[in-house]
């Protein structure tokens, strides 16, 4: 029996496994008592499901009305009951207060002059004394205890409101009168200043034309006298420090002249521009005759002949001299070339 594999439940037993039942199995009595003493202690199998459920009790709102709920005050209270406290409780004892005495009110005495001040009245005064009267004011009193009457103030008259109307009036045509004033002094100053605005601007103009036309000039000279001249000729777009052009440009047919000079005068040059048809070694054969053995530079395709104080070179069927009593380097003669 210490191995079943069976209960029993009303009298038949089950597998514990399974839940098969087990009619092959003889049950004892003893089995069946003890099922159903469990039983008894609690509520039996076949009853578990069959327990009502009790429904709700909730009124309905919409057919019986609230029942009224009595308030706090309504409610009877239990009557207090006073308990004595122990002569030994002192800690929680109330201490007796009690109620002040009324105070007498003092009533004021009616204000007397002292005795002194009345001495001092009686005194005759002295001379500084009358002298600071005299300078008070008359509406002041010298007796402090008595009051001083204040002075009625006359308010001013009020005015009609045909003068009220007329005052607006007089107000506003003068006001008028000096905006109009103001305005004329305004286009007074505003035609000045336009006139002096106007002139300046004009004296400005003048001047930047006289300038930029002083610095044209020599572009303007050197394109006449290449129409003049019928070649190509061009103004040198470098110069060396201190030389600038002195003189008109001279021109001829098929040749044009410029010449610089240093500003103190000391030294000038010459720079000769001809129509010709050579080439750089009929340069080369005519600066020989000069000079001997003559300096030969290369430069952005020129072929630039120098010797002494004098250099000549070819570009575009023109020819290029330069002449005169100047020391030009060979770098300051090859900017001239370039420039050109």
């Amino acid at each position: 029996m210490a191995s079943k594999n069976y209960v029993v439940i009303n009298g038949r037993a089950y597998n514990t496994v399974t839940g098969m039942v087990m009619d092959d199995i003889k049950i004892e009595k003893s089995e069946i008592e003890k099922e159903q003493s469990i039983s008894k202690r609690g509520t039996s199998v076949s009853n578990i499901h069959a327990a009502h459920v009790q429904k709700s009790s909730t009124l309905n709102r919409r057919h019986v009305k609230m029942p009224q709920r009595t308030p706090l005050a309504a409610k009877p209270q239990k009557a207090r009951v006073d308990v004595k406290q122990h002569v030994a409780v002192k800690k929680f004892s109330t201490p007796i207060v009690s109620k002040p005495a009324p105070q007498k009110i003092a009533i004021n005495r009616p204000a007397e002059t002292h005795p002194v001040t009345r001495r001092a009245q009686q005194r005759p005064l002295s001379v500084n004394t009358k002298l600071r009267k005299e300078r008070q004011p008359l509406t002041m009193n010298n007796n402090p205890l008595v009051a001083v009457t204040p002075q009625k103030i006359e308010k001013p008259a009020r005015k009609t409101a045909h003068q009220l109307k007329n005052e607006a009036i007089e107000k506003a045509l003068s006001n008028e009168v000096i905006s109009n004033k103001k305005a004329r002094r305004r286009q007074k100053k505003g035609g000045a200043l336009r006139w002096l605005n106007t002139f300046s601007v004009g004296f400005a103009v003048m001047l930047l034309g006289g300038y930029l036309t002083y610095l044209s000039m020599p572009n303007i000279s050197i394109k006449m006298a290449a129409v003049q001249s019928g070649i190509d000729a061009k103004y040198p777009g470098y110069k060396p420090d201190g030389y600038a052009l002195n003189g008109p440009i001279k021109f001829k047919s098929g040749e044009v002249s410029m010449k610089y000079a240093y500003a103190d005068g000391s030294s000038e040059y010459t720079i000769t521009q001809q129509k010709s048809g050579w080439n750089s070694s009929a340069v080369k054969e005519f600066f020989s005759e000069k000079h001997k053995n003559p300096n030969t530079t290369m430069i952005d395709g020129l072929t630039i002949y120098s010797g002494g104080k004098e250099a000549a070179w070819v570009n575009g069927g023109i020819l290029y001299q330069i002449s005169g009593d100047a020391n030009l380097s060979s770098s300051q003669i090859e900017k001239i070339a370039t420039s050109l």
